[in-house]
């Protein structure tokens, strides 16, 4: 069973990309085209939904094969729709797996016990009854909430060493307000390098072959200083780098958290979600050339802020 990193690797040197896909479809924002396509076809108001975020989730994923290391879909966005928009979810899931791309579960998951088993369960190890087993999403890794204390994060650490998955676990997010809680300092460090701590400590339970631990570090590129102290912490975790494009920050702070094993840069992969999309389309194959183009964009970006 290979693991998560190592997938993961693979994928950055097959695509020599260190992106990810983000996907948070807002339907205002989409082109005008999908929502006019799904209204003609659709035969009731839930139908429309998940029309329109099966559309643009075939159309994502098909535009950025071959362009990114992975893809990382926010759940709360298909949520918000029900059933129905967790199907889409599932869907892009399978079609995301179906051309090797790895999916990273943007759920933000965490809490005690036999309910951080459950939502494990639905992300990374699947259910079991008996001879049958179902697996509600066909997932890579998945971002998890740690504040609820760390024995919350043994389940997933569990099942993701069983299952060759990884973990993104929250430790200094890209949003304004988050050295509110995690800049509070105890002990003579801030509670995001308490958190890197017990991610170090972990981190050879995920290691791969290739020397980087799928016991990853959601680390926002807002924070750049932040971001090469934290590194020093955990020098083997993949860093998930939000932020570039339209949080703000540009590229040469998205590479600063990036390591280093053997002289060569690298685990940690800079997600980028509104800027995939943003520009005019007025069909599909404008729509598909657009997103590859912005990745294509920001790929280079990436590279360059690296040299």
């Amino acid at each position: 069973m290979s693991t998560f990193a190592d997938r993961v690797q693979s994928s950055i040197e097959k695509n020599k990309s260190y992106l990810v896909a983000g996907c948070d479809p807002v339907l205002e924002t989409l082109p005008s085209f999908l929502l006019e396509d799904a209204e003609k076809r659709s035969k009731s108001d839930a139908d429309f939904f998940e029309r329109v975020l099966s559309q643009f989730a075939e159309i994502l994923v098909s535009s950025i094969e071959g362009r990114v290391a992975a893809i990382k879909p926010n759940i709360a966005f298909f949520e918000q729709y029900g059933l129905h928009g967790l199907s889409a979810f599932s869907r892009l899931c399978d079609a995301a797996r179906e051309r090797s791309i790895p999916v990273i579960a943007d759920a933000k998951r965490g809490d005690i016990g036999s309910t951080a088993a459950a939502y494990s369960a639905a992300f990374l190890r699947g259910v079991s009854v008996g001879s049958r087993t179902m697996r509600a999403f066909h997932c890579d890794a998945l971002t998890i909430n740690p504040f609820l204390g760390f024995d919350t994060l043994e389940p997933f650490l569990k099942d993701a060493q069983e299952c060759g998955k990884g973990l993104f676990i929250l430790v200094q997010t890209s949003n304004p307000g988050a050295k509110a809680l995690q800049g509070l300092r105890a002990e003579g460090v801030s509670v995001s390098e308490h958190v890197a701590r017990w991610i170090a400590t972990n981190a050879e339970k995920l290691q791969g072959s290739c020397g980087w631990s799928g016991v990853g570090a959601v680390v926002g590129a807002s924070y750049p200083d932040e971001a090469r102290k934290l590194r020093e912490v955990m020098p083997r975790s993949i860093f998930l780098i939000p932020g570039l494009g339209a949080q703000g920050a540009d590229a040469k702070d998205s590479v600063a958290g990036f390591g280093s094993i053997s002289g060569k840069k690298g685990g940690a992969l800079v997600n980028v979600s509104r800027g995939l999309i943003q520009g005019q389309a007025g069909s599909a194959e404008e729509f598909r050339a657009l997103i590859a183009t912005n990745a294509d964009r920001f790929n280079a970006q990436i590279q360059q802020a690296l040299e």
